[in-house]
């Protein structure tokens, strides 16, 4: 099978020769090509260099459009800088005060560099893997972007406090991220992972979730072209799922490394695609064998469960994972099969 007929599988809950499988291995492939990361995450042909090494090497079901939330933060007026082992990240955000909040305005994403960027990597590796992998969007959540734009303590005070600045700010970010969000489908993508952290209750108020990002993501949702996994944004997710049941366009929920598979099923039910839990972002400061005894454990209790693809959770796999880690697992992937569903 391919990697697509595999994903779909599990969309499905079809048998498959193999469970799909994918790392969050975006950051990955700057390592592999020796790309200094200032080229890595400007330069779309660069990109598509390290992802195409990131299969060549690591063979993922599942490649990923970078994994990087500056670029869209430096197109509203953020500055960012680079690091030696990690995606760019905001420095600087563009508004320092929530009076401030009018300054803010929607980019062109015809002419900002930093979101062409992202589009044409997407463009580029949709093209290059002609179908056969599915390419997995990656963009900030409308409801997170404005914490990366004004600093996360700006963002919760007017998300909680102030309900008509909060509609004005989720108004242009809705704006902005429907049109970036098409754009990326319309480049090929085959869905979109959303990271959604101001979505949770352990961030926010449960009542603001289910008053206003709720009904703000059903809309945003509506609007897109094409399936978005959720994604846990850092956060326990399990215990939530059913706050967001309803919400148009979900294909999936990635979960956090600490949700319980078991409660995830119980409270989203048996046909939705979960994804997770092994944390990638700490790979690098385990050895191999914890962390294939980790896999293992997850194989295990989900080898009934047709509607799972086994995934790191988190952001990138640490640029200082052993390639045995990885390689380690896609074996252990490639011996356990199907599963017993």
């Amino acid at each position: 099978m391919t990697s697509m007929e595999r994903v779909v599988a599990a969309l499905q809950g079809t048998e498959a020769d193999r469970r799909a499988f994918t790392m969050t291995l975006s950051l990955y492939g700057a390592k592999l090509t020796g790309c200094p990361l200032s080229e890595y995450y400007t330069s779309p042909d660069r990109y598509l260099q390290g992802q195409i090494a990131v299969y060549d090497h690591c063979r993922p079901d599942i490649l990923f459009t970078p994994f990087a939330f500056a670029p869209e933060a430096q197109a509203f007026g953020s500055e960012i800088f680079y690091l030696q082992k990690n995606p760019p990240n905001v420095r600087k955000p563009f508004i320092r005060d929530p009076k401030d909040i009018d300054k803010i305005t929607v980019p062109d994403i015809g002419s900002d560099e930093g979101l062409q960027y992202l589009l044409s990597s997407a463009r580029l590796l949709a093209d290059h893997f002609k179908g056969a992998v599915p390419i997995c969007g990656v963009l900030a959540s409308p409801l997170d972007l404005p914490a990366v734009i004004m600093g996360v303590g700006n963002w919760l005070e007017i998300l909680l406090f102030d309900d008509e600045k909060a509609s004005a700010v989720i108004s242009l970010m809705s704006e902005y991220f429907v049109t970036m969000a098409n754009s990326m489908f319309d480049n090929g993508i085959n869905f979109l992972a959303i990271p959604m952290m101001f979505s949770n209750p352990r961030l926010v108020f449960e009542k603001t979730v289910k008053e206003t990002v709720v009904p703000a993501l059903a809309d945003i949702f509506s609007r897109l072209k094409g399936p978005v996994v959720f994604h846990h944004g850092g956060n326990p997710l399990a215990g939530f799922l059913p706050l967001y049941r309803n919400i148009p366009n979900i294909a999936g929920f990635a979960l956090d490394q600490h949700d319980d598979f078991s409660e995830a099923r119980k409270n989203i039910g048996e046909n939705m695609l979960l994804l997770g839990n092994l944390e990638g972002p700490t790979l690098g400061l385990v050895t191999t064998a914890h962390a294939l005894e980790r896999a293992q454990k997850i194989l295990d209790n989900r080898r009934d469960d047709r509607h799972f693809i086994f995934a790191t959770s988190g952001a990138d796999v640490a640029w200082d994972t052993p390639m045995e880690t990885i390689t380690g697992i896609y074996d252990l992937i490639q011996h356990y099969g199907a599963g017993h569903a």
